[in-house]
């Protein structure tokens, strides 16, 4: 078989094993993708008060995959990633400044 084949039956698995899952985990890495990007290109201020909010959208449809799936240690770890998304963007906003 090959590496092509091996990819394709990777993903028509991933897809037809949980389709909701496969589209949460579409948006979860359309929002990262545009955030990084966004932090990368931002440089050296991005703004992060636009930044976390798209980042804390990808870690709660993550969540939501990761719990449909059973993924046990990357959902500890994107929950994780949720809140830490929502303390940098109070501390972004400048609440307690």
């Amino acid at each position: 078989m090959s590496l092509w084949q091996k990819v394709k039956d990777f993903w028509v698995r991933s897809y037809t094993s949980d389709r909701t899952a496969f589209y949460y985990e579409t948006i979860a890495s359309a929002c990262v993708f545009i955030s990084m990007t966004w932090i990368a290109l931002g440089q050296p201020n991005p703004d992060f008060r636009l930044i976390y909010p798209i980042s804390f959208v990808g870690a709660v449809f993550s969540i939501l995959s990761f719990t449909r799936r059973g993924a046990g240690w990357p959902l500890v770890m994107t929950t994780y990633f949720a809140f830490l998304h929502i303390t940098g963007w109070i501390l972004a906003m400048g609440f307690f400044n």
